[in-house]
């Protein structure tokens, strides 16, 4: 994974995106090998793993108070947990109903506008697009996200 900002969140922030993620990973009733994948690889940088791991199987059937952790974030953490969550969503090739209305709720939160969001939603078809041709380049195969 690149660099990125989230290693300057302040500790209490970081458990909240954990959550946020986690809540998004999990509000279909599955958690899919892509969105675990996802999950861990964006909350390692975190240093709250191992507590992450012990909460993310009680999450399974606990419903969060999303928006009391996202009051916990800062308007920069908004905006990370908001792209982190489209990125996640997207992982196992489709967006669903639930997914959707909490990347709403989060999106709200920061401040973030339809346009903007839609761009966001562009960005992460795009970096599938370009994951993609580099499987077409070796000749593997690849999932397709659905943009429906």
């Amino acid at each position: 994974m690149l660099p990125d900002t989230l290693m300057d969140m302040q500790p209490e922030e970081c458990i909240a995106y954990a959550e946020i993620m986690a809540a998004v990973a999990t509000c279909d009733g599955k958690f899919t090998q892509e969105e675990m994948s996802a999950y861990e690889a964006r909350t390692s940088s975190l240093l709250v793993q191992p507590y992450v791991r012990e909460r993310l199987q009680d999450m399974m059937d606990e419903t969060i108070d999303l928006d009391s952790y996202l009051k916990t974030l800062s308007s920069h953490g908004l905006k990370l947990v908001l792209r982190d969550a489209i990125l996640m969503a997207a992982c196992d090739g489709r967006y669903v109903d639930e997914e959707l209305k909490i990347i709403g709720r989060i999106a709200s939160a920061a401040g973030v506008d339809e346009g903007t969001l839609n761009q966001l939603y562009k960005w992460v078809l795009e970096g599938w697009a370009w994951h993609h041709r580099g499987h077409q380049m070796l000749g593997l195969e690849h999932a397709q996200i659905s943009t429906q």
